[in-house]
Protein backbone atom coordinates (compact mmCIF):
# COMPACT_ATOMS: atom_id res chain seq x y z
CA UNK A 1 0.00 0.00 0.00
CA UNK A 2 2.74 2.34 0.81
CA UNK A 3 3.53 2.03 -2.97
CA UNK A 4 0.11 2.71 -4.14
CA UNK A 5 -0.04 5.94 -2.04
CA UNK A 6 3.73 7.02 -3.19
CA UNK A 7 2.62 6.31 -6.83
CA UNK A 8 -0.23 8.81 -6.26
CA UNK A 9 1.56 11.36 -4.92
CA UNK A 10 4.23 11.50 -7.83
CA UNK A 11 0.99 11.39 -10.35
CA UNK A 12 -0.43 14.65 -8.26
CA UNK A 13 3.04 16.25 -8.29
CA UNK A 14 3.16 16.03 -12.10
CA UNK A 15 -0.23 17.27 -12.23
CA UNK A 16 0.31 20.21 -9.97
CA UNK A 17 3.50 20.45 -12.10
CA UNK A 18 2.09 20.66 -15.44
CA UNK A 19 -0.71 22.98 -14.29
CA UNK A 20 2.38 24.95 -12.88
CA UNK A 21 3.91 25.53 -16.18
CA UNK A 22 0.91 25.68 -18.64
CA UNK A 23 0.30 29.14 -15.62
CA UNK A 24 3.95 29.94 -16.03
CA UNK A 25 3.62 29.75 -20.20
CA UNK A 26 0.43 31.80 -20.19
CA UNK A 27 2.04 34.56 -18.38
CA UNK A 28 4.68 34.41 -20.28
CA UNK A 29 3.08 34.86 -23.72
CA UNK A 30 0.83 37.78 -21.82
CA UNK A 31 4.44 39.08 -20.94
CA UNK A 32 5.86 38.84 -24.23
CA UNK A 33 3.00 40.57 -26.10
CA UNK A 34 3.02 43.21 -23.79
CA UNK A 35 6.22 43.64 -24.50
CA UNK A 36 5.97 43.65 -28.10
CA UNK A 37 3.49 46.12 -27.88
CA UNK A 38 5.08 48.58 -26.33
CA UNK A 39 8.60 48.43 -28.31
CA UNK A 40 7.35 47.88 -31.46
CA UNK A 41 9.06 50.40 -33.67
CA UNK A 42 7.66 53.74 -33.84
CA UNK A 43 6.83 55.08 -37.12
CA UNK A 44 10.22 56.65 -38.06
CA UNK A 45 11.49 59.39 -39.69
CA UNK A 46 12.55 57.51 -42.91
CA UNK A 47 9.22 56.36 -43.47
CA UNK A 48 7.56 59.92 -43.35
CA UNK A 49 10.66 61.03 -45.53
CA UNK A 50 9.31 58.47 -47.79
CA UNK A 51 5.91 59.48 -48.26
CA UNK A 52 6.34 63.16 -48.54
CA UNK A 53 9.07 62.09 -50.99
CA UNK A 54 5.57 60.17 -52.51
CA UNK A 55 3.21 63.22 -52.11
CA UNK A 56 5.73 65.26 -53.78
CA UNK A 57 6.25 63.15 -57.25
CA UNK A 58 2.45 63.13 -57.42
CA UNK A 59 1.87 66.58 -57.20
CA UNK A 60 5.13 68.17 -58.62
CA UNK A 61 4.68 68.05 -62.25
CA UNK A 62 1.04 69.89 -61.92
CA UNK A 63 2.38 72.33 -59.28
CA UNK A 64 5.10 73.29 -62.18
CA UNK A 65 2.43 73.36 -64.75
CA UNK A 66 0.30 75.63 -62.76
CA UNK A 67 2.82 77.52 -61.35
CA UNK A 68 4.47 78.20 -64.84
CA UNK A 69 1.05 79.32 -65.97
CA UNK A 70 0.53 81.80 -63.16
CA UNK A 71 3.45 83.64 -63.71
CA UNK A 72 2.86 83.76 -66.94
CA UNK A 73 -1.03 85.33 -66.37
CA UNK A 74 0.84 87.81 -64.17
CA UNK A 75 3.63 88.88 -67.01
CA UNK A 76 0.20 88.82 -69.42
CA UNK A 77 -1.63 91.33 -66.86
CA UNK A 78 1.07 93.88 -66.27
CA UNK A 79 2.43 94.12 -69.90
CA UNK A 80 -1.12 93.92 -71.24
CA UNK A 81 -2.02 97.37 -68.77
CA UNK A 82 -3.78 95.78 -66.25
CA UNK A 83 -7.24 94.46 -68.53
CA UNK A 84 -9.85 92.49 -66.69
CA UNK A 85 -10.41 89.26 -69.12
CA UNK A 86 -6.18 89.04 -68.09
CA UNK A 87 -7.38 89.70 -64.61
CA UNK A 88 -9.67 87.07 -64.50
CA UNK A 89 -6.99 84.70 -66.18
CA UNK A 90 -4.24 85.16 -63.72
CA UNK A 91 -6.90 84.91 -60.56
CA UNK A 92 -7.91 81.95 -62.26
CA UNK A 93 -4.47 80.50 -62.62
CA UNK A 94 -3.29 81.66 -59.09
CA UNK A 95 -6.33 80.07 -57.65
CA UNK A 96 -5.29 76.70 -59.26
CA UNK A 97 -1.58 77.25 -57.53
CA UNK A 98 -3.57 77.65 -54.62
CA UNK A 99 -5.30 74.57 -54.76
CA UNK A 100 -2.60 72.23 -55.60
CA UNK A 101 -0.58 73.82 -52.99
CA UNK A 102 -3.78 72.81 -50.39
CA UNK A 103 -4.01 69.25 -52.06
CA UNK A 104 -0.14 69.04 -51.47
CA UNK A 105 -0.34 69.84 -47.32
CA UNK A 106 -3.47 67.61 -47.04
CA UNK A 107 -1.28 64.95 -48.65
CA UNK A 108 1.51 65.73 -46.21
CA UNK A 109 -0.81 65.96 -42.95
CA UNK A 110 -2.06 62.61 -43.99
CA UNK A 111 1.21 60.90 -43.57
CA UNK A 112 1.94 59.35 -39.82
CA UNK A 113 4.39 61.80 -38.04
CA UNK A 114 7.38 60.30 -35.93
CA UNK A 115 7.33 61.27 -32.42
CA UNK A 116 10.90 63.06 -33.16
CA UNK A 117 9.92 65.35 -35.77
CA UNK A 118 6.59 66.69 -34.69
CA UNK A 119 6.79 69.80 -34.11
CA UNK A 120 9.10 70.31 -37.89
CA UNK A 121 6.32 68.56 -39.79
CA UNK A 122 3.78 70.61 -37.83
CA UNK A 123 6.28 73.82 -39.24
CA UNK A 124 6.25 72.87 -42.06
CA UNK A 125 2.37 72.15 -42.63
CA UNK A 126 1.70 75.42 -41.23
CA UNK A 127 4.10 76.59 -43.72
CA UNK A 128 2.11 75.12 -46.67
CA UNK A 129 -1.04 76.37 -45.33
CA UNK A 130 0.00 80.06 -45.42
CA UNK A 131 1.56 79.69 -48.77
CA UNK A 132 -1.68 77.72 -49.89
CA UNK A 133 -3.43 80.98 -48.19
CA UNK A 134 -1.04 83.98 -49.74
CA UNK A 135 -1.48 82.31 -52.97
CA UNK A 136 -5.57 82.08 -52.84
CA UNK A 137 -5.85 85.58 -51.19
CA UNK A 138 -3.39 86.91 -54.51
CA UNK A 139 -6.30 84.84 -56.90
CA UNK A 140 -9.10 87.04 -54.92
CA UNK A 141 -7.18 90.22 -55.18
CA UNK A 142 -6.61 89.84 -58.63
CA UNK A 143 -10.35 88.41 -59.22
CA UNK A 144 -11.53 91.63 -57.83
CA UNK A 145 -9.20 93.51 -59.60
CA UNK A 146 -7.68 95.44 -57.17
CA UNK A 147 -4.21 94.71 -57.38
CA UNK A 148 -1.90 96.48 -59.45
CA UNK A 149 1.05 96.24 -57.95
CA UNK A 150 2.90 94.11 -60.74
CA UNK A 151 4.55 90.76 -60.95
CA UNK A 152 7.33 91.78 -58.65
CA UNK A 153 4.62 91.95 -55.85
CA UNK A 154 2.67 89.42 -56.34
CA UNK A 155 5.73 86.91 -56.55
CA UNK A 156 6.79 88.58 -52.97
CA UNK A 157 3.32 87.34 -51.68
CA UNK A 158 4.17 83.60 -52.53
CA UNK A 159 7.65 83.97 -51.82
CA UNK A 160 7.46 84.64 -47.96
CA UNK A 161 6.08 81.46 -47.19
CA UNK A 162 6.68 79.58 -50.16
CA UNK A 163 10.88 80.21 -48.98
CA UNK A 164 9.89 79.11 -45.35
CA UNK A 165 7.90 76.03 -46.62
CA UNK A 166 10.81 74.94 -48.70
CA UNK A 167 13.26 75.25 -45.80
CA UNK A 168 11.08 73.06 -44.06
CA UNK A 169 11.43 69.90 -46.88
CA UNK A 170 15.38 70.94 -46.93
CA UNK A 171 15.27 70.43 -43.03
CA UNK A 172 13.38 67.21 -42.95
CA UNK A 173 15.15 65.89 -46.19
CA UNK A 174 11.97 65.75 -48.71
CA UNK A 175 13.97 66.41 -52.07
CA UNK A 176 11.14 65.52 -54.46
CA UNK A 177 9.26 69.04 -53.24
CA UNK A 178 10.63 70.87 -55.73
CA UNK A 179 7.43 72.62 -57.61
CA UNK A 180 7.60 75.08 -53.97
CA UNK A 181 9.96 77.39 -55.17
CA UNK A 182 9.66 80.92 -54.42
CA UNK A 183 9.73 82.48 -57.84
CA UNK A 184 12.52 84.49 -59.34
Amino acid sequence: MAGDEESDNRGLVRKHVGWWIGVIAGLAGIVGLIFTITTRDQFTVKEWRQQANAACIALNTPLIEKWAKATTALYTLERGGYQSADYQTAAYAWQAVAQTVEQLTSEIAKIETPNSHGKDISQLIENLSATSYADAMLAVDLGKEVFTAGETAARERHNGPASKAQQGFSELDVSRCTALPPSD
